[in-house]
Parts: C-alpha cells; structure tokens; sequence
C-alpha cells in the first residue's frame, strides 16, 4: 500500500506538479461561470412598450393611433432641460412590430420568445428552473463522482455540457430552452464539483484551504470573460454558442488530466497512485524514498467495549439533537442567503444603470479580493467575526447601493450607488468562501458529508428562489435590494450565534457534534 500524505512530505504541499494539473482543471472549468451567469446577457433587459387597447380601434397615421402609441410608451424626463422624452431611444431610431397584443422593440432572446408584458415572469422561471438542474446534477453527478472517478465524470460532465449548450443556441421556442438550460445546469455540477475535489485531494491538509480557494478564483476569471464576450456578440445565440464551444477543444484535454490519487486508493488502486507520484517526484525535482511505495497496511483491532457506529447516516441526524438542530437551521439559513445574494446582486447588474457590460465586469473584479483577503483573516479574527463582518458589509452596500439612483438622487451619483452594490458583492462573495470552510469544521466526521451536502442543497434553494425577488421592484424600486440588505443581515446576526472553530479539537461523533459550542 503506497503512502500518498508521506510522499507529499517530499513532493510539497502543494508543489509544481500539483499545481500544473490543478490550474489545467480549473481552465475546464471557465465554462461553468459562463452558462452560470449568462442569463445576464441571454435576457437582456430591452426597451419595449405594450399595446393598449385603443391602437387596436385606431387606424395606423390618424391623431386616435398616435395619441394611443405615445401613452403606450414609456418617457423620461431630461435632469438639464426638464424635456421629456422617449425611454432609452428615439421613437424613430426603434424597431417596432406588433405580435398578438403586445409591441416590441429589438429583437433579442426577450423579444424573440415574446417574454415581455404579461409575459416577463418566464424570464424569472427559466434561471429558476436552471439552478433546478444545477441541484440535481450535484446529486446525480456526486454520486457518480464516488462510483467511476472524478476525472470521467469531469469529461462526461464537459461533453454533455457541449451538447446540451449548443442545443440551447438553437431551440425552436421558449419550452426547448427552459429544458436544455436545466440540463446544462445540471452539467456544471459535474464539471465544477469533480474539479474541486481533484484540487483538494492532491494537496496537504494545510493547503487545501487555498486549493479550494483557487477554483474560485478561476470562477470570477470566467464572469469577467463572459462580459468581455457580451460586449463583443450582441445575438444571443451566438453569445450562447461561443460559450459552449470551447468544450469541443477542452474534452481533448483528457490525456492530461490525473485522476485523484486519493479516489484510486480508496479503489485499491495502488500502482496507479505510485506512477502519479513517480511522475510528480520528477516535474517537482525530488526523489521519493522507497518506503511511501512500500507501506503496509495496518489492520486496527478494535476493542469489544470501544464505541462502535456501524449504521449509515442521513440528512435526519443533522437535526436529532437541539443542539445539532439549533447549527443546523442557522447553517444552512447562511447558505441560503448567501446563494439568493449572490446571484441576485450578478444576475441584476443592469438594474444599477452606467454601463451594463462595466458593472458585469467589475462584479468579477470585486469577488477576487474578497476571496484571498477572506483566507487571511478568517485564521485571524475567526470564523464568526470574520463572517458576520463580511455579511454585514454585503448588506449596507445592497440597502444603501438603491438610494443613490435616481430617481432619489442626481444620475451624477450612479457611479457611487455602482460602488455601493460592488461593496455588497464583495461582503457576500468572501462569506460564500468562508461557510464552505466552517460548515466542514462544525458538523462531526460522521456527518461531516451529510452536513455539507445538505447545506449545499439550502443553497441551491437560495439559486432557485433569486431571480424572483427582482420582481419585487415593481412594488417598490429599490425593495429587491433592500431584500437582500436585510437578508444580509440577518444571516450576520445568526453566524454570530454558531460556534469558533478556530483553533478547536473538531467533533469525531454525533455525541462530539451536540456538545461542542454549548
């Protein structure tokens, strides 16, 4: 049986070669941030007006029909010359025609699949119904993961993700989109999740921290891509294409790719772990002594009066117990938010006004400081400070960023209401690192992957139920915001209530989960 952890001792933590084959998995995994995000850019918000009722009795050219149409349309009044005007365009500059009892404007993915007036709820429904895939993949693909290995399903995961987002290129109508987009959610999990693990199991204990942080990091590298791509392909399907295809290239990059040596020993796979090493020893430039190659395995006896717990543990164990049930509600409550949040602020950045393509851009900006500086702090103030004060500042950033637009104050300020929702995009993005981080340290070994399965499934949840708070503004302007401040906020006050974990013997059993932070 060979010694995978000694022979990093030789190889380093997280050493050249473990660090090339990682940075290659991450790149796999640009796509996922793409097709995560695109609706953005799939949906964009276009200026259009709907019908009224007298154009239909009003012949096209008479006084009826023009009175009619301008009342149809919606105006803005000029802050300098207090003119009022057309919203967005010039009447004359607009391609307008008539589909049953609405009138459009632009033809895009909205106007094409005639999502606009009675209509604009679906817009909501089909990312809705994407983060549905998402949380079946994780379920699916996951176990799959377990079955077959992380690498196949990585590359099964990037084939069926070439092929279902090329399918959503071309779909005939509203209902073939809705579906194939459901279906390439479902694929990011098993292209994203398998290219996680693969990071965090070929490092060290002491590295996997920032293994885990860097396929992050890879994320906000692809949101950034992805306004790029936006502002240079204005036809959706076209932009959907382009974000597909760079998979028919990736799939050959199977040969490159090592599956987890962890994985493969857990298989009984030991030679395949030795060649992995001896191939490591020799990019990284050590030698590796025989006796990681060479240990034998060590059959423990266990005493009959030692504490034995044979049985398979479910979702039902994270709530047995009140102490268990009081971390678990306030567990998976963060995750929730911090999901709904999330994509709320990077899905809603063309409600912030400036240039929508810009804020996109500086959403993926912004996510990459909050990640490394949340690593450092987090070991040195803890994990509830250090969440609670992330949050927080999410939240004044979401319920200040809507009073700073007009209508409530000049346009002159736009670019600070933008820096506001930046500041709240920051706050949220560095608490979404560190839960992953302190839901595995909180719940027990027994359940530590129960635990973390069940608040990753909270958070899709959170994905699902995001796209319809934007609806909100239509009670009030700035109410999908302030939703999300407050939410925000909450989520603060219960990380507040969880246990510090830094520095703390972890729980083993369920008896060392209920006990610890009484």
């Amino acid at each position: 049986m060979v010694d995978f952890d000694g022979a990093l001792e030789y190889l380093g933590a997280f050493g050249k070669y473990q660090k090339l084959i990682y940075c290659l998995t991450c790149v796999l995994t640009l796509p996922v941030s793409f097709h995560m995000l695109a609706m953005t850019f799939l949906d964009a918000k276009v200026a259009f007006h709907c019908a009224v009722p007298e154009i239909r009795h009003a012949e096209p050219g008479t006084e009826n029909y023009s009175c009619a149409l301008n009342y149809s349309i919606p105006w803005e009044q000029d802050q300098e010359t207090k003119d009022w005007q057309i919203l967005r365009l010039p009447f004359s500059d607009l391609l307008t025609y008539e589909n049953n009892s609405r009138m459009h404007v632009f033809v895009y993915f909205t106007i094409q699949f005639d999502l606009v007036c009675d209509s604009n709820e679906l817009n909501q429904f089909a990312q809705s119904m994407y983060m549905v895939g998402v949380l079946l993949g994780a379920v699916g693909f996951g176990q799959l993961s377990d079955m077959i290995g992380r690498k196949k399903t990585l590359f099964i995961g990037l084939f069926l993700q070439l092929g279902f987002g090329v399918a959503v290129a071309f779909s005939p109508n509203y209902t073939f989109f809705v579906v194939f987009r459901a279906l390439v959610g479902a694929t990011t999990s098993a292209v994203f999740l398998p290219g996680f693990v693969i990071g965090t199991e070929l490092v060290a204990p002491s590295m996997r921290t920032w293994a885990g942080t860097l396929i992050q990091i890879f994320f906000s590298i692809g949101f950034m891509l992805l306004a790029l791509l936006a502002y240079l392909i204005r036809d959706w399907r076209t932009l959907q294409l382009v974000i597909s295809l760079p998979n028919a290239v990736f799939i050959f990059a199977y040969p490159l790719i090592i599956e987890s040596p962890r994985w493969l020993l857990s298989k009984g796979r030991d030679e395949e772990v030795a060649a992995i090493m001896r191939t490591a020893a020799k990019v990284n430039g050590v030698t590796l002594p025989d006796e990681v190659f060479t240990t034998k395995k060590v059959e423990v006896k266990v005493e009959d009066n030692e504490p034995k717990d044979e049985r398979t543990h479910t979702i039902i164990d994270l709530v047995r117990t009140p102490n268990m049930a009081k971390k678990s509600v306030l567990i998976f409550f963060n995750w929730l938010v911090i999901t709904l949040v999330y994509y709320g602020l990077s899905l809603n950045t063309s409600n912030l006004g400036g240039d929508d393509y810009l804020n996109f851009f500086i959403g993926g900006v912004v996510e990459i400081p909050a990640y490394i500086t949340s690593i450092y702090i987090v070991d040195t103030l803890g994990r509830p400070k250090t969440h609670a004060g992330y949050m927080m500042i999410g939240a004044v950033g979401c319920i200040v960023c809507p009073f700073l637009t007009a209508p409530f104050l000049p346009e002159s300020l736009n670019p600070l209401s933008i820096t506001m929702a930046m500041i709240g995009k920051f706050g949220v993005t560095a608490g979404f690192n560190l839960i992953y981080i302190w839901t595995a340290e909180l719940y027990p070994t027994m359940i530590r992957n129960v635990g973390v399965g069940a608040s990753s499934m909270f958070a899709r949840v959170g994905g699902i139920i995001s796209p319809y708070v934007e609806l909100s503004k239509s009670v009030w302007g700035p109410l999908p915001y302030i939703i999300f401040g407050a939410l925000s906020f909450l989520a603060a006050l219960a990380a507040l209530l969880l246990p510090e974990t830094l520095g703390a013997e972890l729980p083993v059993t369920l008896e060392d989960g209920e006990n610890f932070g009484k």
